[in-house]
């Protein structure tokens, strides 16, 4: 299956163009974003993001959108008068730009996932804590271990919590249809169940493009920690039994993929 990048846009770049932002609360209807979406077009705006998400009671949802208003006939307060005049918008916030040529949403807060506060990680960052870190000694690496322990643990009650109102009850069945998608869903890399048993508790966990192990690429060992106490955390929540994870295979030392040998701790 062909895999693509997705942009999450949470800030726009375009030098020398005039940009705007603008958060949209509305109704849940059909047809609601061709509505919204004829308008710019009308006036020669551009589109270059938007994203739509309803909450969790799927009556009211949010629209983020940024706009490029460089050979627009109207003006943003234009666009927004004309907005409102749909019966199913109840708000609509401008997100004016502090600079020429660069927008940020500054007005949501905080960012949610399933009613979750999330927050997001660019790789200049995540590098300082997973990667360069590492510099004060192999300690750091058990650290790491730990803490993706505690945060798998977590992780496995909310994917039973998910489960449970699904009707799923095998933790094989959560681990491959909940806990496998909701790691690839947010960037983690893209998770493949090899193989996983209950009774004996056992598993191998196969991962493509760990944003971990990336970072260690030519370090010509295995380098993953965290992702790596994750998985172990996840499977301990999920079948009762402390489980510990040993990556047998990694991109970091030139594998085209990493693996992990999940069994119960001695």
């Amino acid at each position: 299956m062909m895999r693509y990048s997705f942009n999450i846009g949470r800030f726009l770049v375009r030098p020398g163009r005039k940009l705007h932002g603008f958060l949209i609360k509305s109704k849940v209807r059909p047809g609601i974003l061709s509505k919204l979406s004829a308008i710019p077009a009308k006036h020669n705006i551009v589109i270059p993001y938007l994203a739509y998400s309803a909450d969790q009671s799927g009556e009211t949802a949010i629209a983020l959108a940024f706009l490029d208003f460089t050979n627009s006939d109207i003006s943003p307060e234009e666009l927004v008068r004309k907005v409102k005049q749909y019966d199913f918008v109840e708000e609509v916030i401008i997100i004016k730009p502090k600079i020429n040529g660069f927008i940020a949403d500054t007005v949501s807060n905080p960012l949610t996932m399933s009613g979750d506060r999330a927050v997001i990680f660019r790789e200049p960052g995540y590098k300082g804590l997973l990667a360069d870190i590492r510099k004060f000694g192999p300690g750091i690496e058990v650290f790491l271990y730990y803490l993706g322990v505690e945060a798998g643990l977590e992780f496995g009650k909310k994917h039973k919590e998910t489960a449970k109102k699904l009707g799923i009850t095998k933790p094989e069945e959560i681990y491959r249809n909940i806990s496998e998608s909701m790691f690839n869903c947010v960037g983690y890399g893209l998770m493949e169940t090899v193989k996983i048993k209950t009774r004996l508790p056992y598993a191998i966990i196969r991962v493509h493009n760990c944003f971990e192990c990336e970072l260690g690429i030519g370090t010509g060992k295995p380098f993953s920690h965290l992702v790596r106490g994750m998985i172990a955390g996840v499977l301990t929540a999920l079948l009762g039994v402390k489980m510990t994870a040993i990556e047998t295979k990694c991109i970091a030392k030139g594998d085209p993929y990493c693996e992990f040998e999940v069994k119960p701790e001695k």
